[in-house]
């Protein structure tokens, strides 16, 4: 394995040229990631290319690393919307490269295929092996102790569901953004609670609150998000947004809660606060249908090994 990190790169330059390389994808910074990693890469011997979001790399660079793979294969994973958020058109133009691309975005396979994509696997996010440990016990006086929380970005659609959240139960919310929007908006100071949370103290909010909330980004058309996973496998009860793939993934009532409303979020909220038993029983299903359903990160790599597996079998 020959791993190559592209962090160091976006700090390459002054802040206009930092801003270029974030917004328009050029500059010096992705210029010299791209010869860096042809130059690291000419007298290593590796038999497949694996590239994670690859909004930075040339077609030509993917080109070069693919015919000096043994097995001339070239695979590229995302967790993100690539085609209709976190836009690039360096990945456009190497979509039909790659002789596998890995997608958890359903809607997004049509464009994969329009933009030339040779073959396609979609794999759920899944939770990483933290989210999986032991729960620790929750304690009256713990910091991260809460009775609903949420964790992520800061968004209207967001926002709109957190006030409604919050007039039955109180919240704690982390999330990049968040610290500004209360600058703005009184109602939600008390709950905001930092700009992100992250490391092993993530899965410890989770965790240890009593209500973890599962809302869905209208930014794209979202019906799973990560969260969809690592809330159920800390054993803390989730209150998602109802969806058709929610409710595949999890029983309605057994494993997980659902709502279509802010009424019936708020009322659900009220109820399993209300009644620890209950929504215990179900915080500890939904983890053990993680655990047995093959929701993890590591079973979702898995899948795309033996999909690559088979690929390569054929060639």
């Amino acid at each position: 394995m020959l791993p190559f990190d592209v962090t160091p790169f976006s700090r390459i330059g002054n802040r206009v040229e930092r801003s270029l390389l974030a917004r328009l994808l050029i500059g010096r910074g992705i210029n010299s990631l791209n010869e860096h990693l042809l130059n690291d890469t000419r007298s290593h011997g590796f038999d497949i290319v694996w590239i994670d979001k690859g909004v930075l790399i040339y077609p030509q660079t993917l080109t070069a690393l693919r015919s000096r793979a043994a097995r001339r294969f070239a695979v590229h994973y995302t967790p993100d919307p690539q085609l209709v958020l976190h836009k690039s058109r360096h990945f456009r133009a190497c979509l039909p490269i790659y002789d596998l691309a890995v997608t958890t975005k359903a809607f997004e396979i049509n464009l994969y295929k329009a933009h030339g994509a040779r073959d396609l696997l979609l794999v759920q996010q899944g939770y990483g092996e933290r989210f999986a440990q032991a729960p620790e016990a929750r304690t009256a006086d713990d910091e991260f102790s809460h009775d609903v929380c949420f964790i992520g970005h800061c968004e209207k659609h967001y926002a709109e569901r957190l006030r409604a959240a919050a007039g039955a139960a109180p919240a704690a919310i982390w999330g990049p953004g968040w610290t500004r929007y209360a600058r703005r908006h009184d109602w939600i100071r008390p709950h905001v609670k930092g700009e992100g949370i992250w490391g092993d103290e993530y899965p410890q909010a989770l965790m240890r609150s009593r209500i973890a909330l599962g809302l869905l980004s209208k930014q794209i058309p979202e019906t799973t998000t990560t969260r969809t996973f690592e809330i159920p496998a800390t054993a803390t009860f989730m209150l998602a947004e109802r969806t058709a793939d929610h409710l595949a993934l999890f029983e309605e009532g057994k494993e997980a809660e659902f709502f279509s409303s802010d009424e019936e979020m708020r009322d659900k909220i009220r109820f399993y606060i209300a009644n620890e038993a209950t929504r215990t029983a179900i915080a500890r299903a939904g983890r053990q249908r993680c655990l047995k359903g093959g929701y993890s990160d590591t079973a979702q790599l898995q899948r795309v090994l033996d999909h690559i597996s088979v690929q390569l079998d054929a060639i």
